[in-house]
């Protein structure tokens, strides 16, 4: 029963009545596994994607000079691991937890079945593929045509509008990553991300929130600079 409340709670399920949710939960295994441990590695073959019910993950590769490329950061009802399953290939990014975390891990011979029996499933995960494609464009994009400052912009108003919601003044309540993480996805330094971090918290853009870690993001005058740009 367990199992399935998390489920229902993952946007991947959400639609799914009462027995298409127990018919995912009856593949499903749950799987715990520490914080900053290695879920799987880039090339290792692919037989499994798993679903995020509670934790965060960090998705990365490797340059050619050994320095990690931070891709994405997921959080609970989000899911990996599903591209070795469509096309068989090898792991194409390293997954290592950054909190203690537990997952859904379903297989692909149970998955494929899956798929044929439930398309609302299947569209939602290339809608997701899609959108992570579109991302990673972005980002390309950024790096290559931004300076450091208006890639954290962006960034961050990318971040909150996912991960959080508008409060009644239409500030974002959100926990960035660590400055070293940001840097990581960014392709730049900690030391200049955390200029830029304070810069902006100087100017009021960025104001230390209630709770542990939690900031406060003015998101609508983030894109006014970007559009400014």
């Amino acid at each position: 029963m367990e199992m399935i409340e998390m489920l229902r709670k993952v946007p991947l399920f959400a639609e799914l009545d009462e027995d298409e949710l127990r018919a995912v939960t009856s593949l499903a295994n749950s799987l715990d596994i520490p914080k900053k441990n290695i879920v799987f590695q880039e090339f290792d073959l692919g037989d499994s994607m798993y679903v995020i019910l509670k934790g965060e993950v960090k998705i990365s590769t490797y340059s050619a000079e050994g320095r990690e490329v931070v891709l994405a950061l997921l959080e609970r009802g989000s899911f990996f691991g599903e591209l070795s399953l469509l096309d068989e290939e090898p792991r194409s990014a390293t997954v290592t937890t950054m909190e203690d975390s537990k997952f859904a891990h379903i297989r692909r011979r149970d998955l494929t079945s899956l798929l044929l029996e439930q398309p609302a499933i299947t569209l939602k995960i290339l809608k997701e593929l899609a959108s992570r494609l579109r991302r990673t464009s972005r980002v390309l994009e950024r790096i290559s045509s931004m300076d450091v400052p208006h890639r954290l912009y962006a960034y961050l108003v990318d971040h909150c509008k996912r991960f959080s919601q508008p409060d009644e003044d239409d500030c974002y309540s959100t926990i960035l990553p660590t400055h070293q993480l940001l840097a990581d996805q960014l392709s730049t330094s900690r030391e200049t991300i955390s200029r830029a971090i304070s810069q902006l918290k100087k100017d009021g853009l960025l104001v230390q929130g209630e709770g542990r870690g939690k900031m406060r993001v003015d998101v609508d005058a983030l894109e006014d600079r970007l559009d400014d740009f």
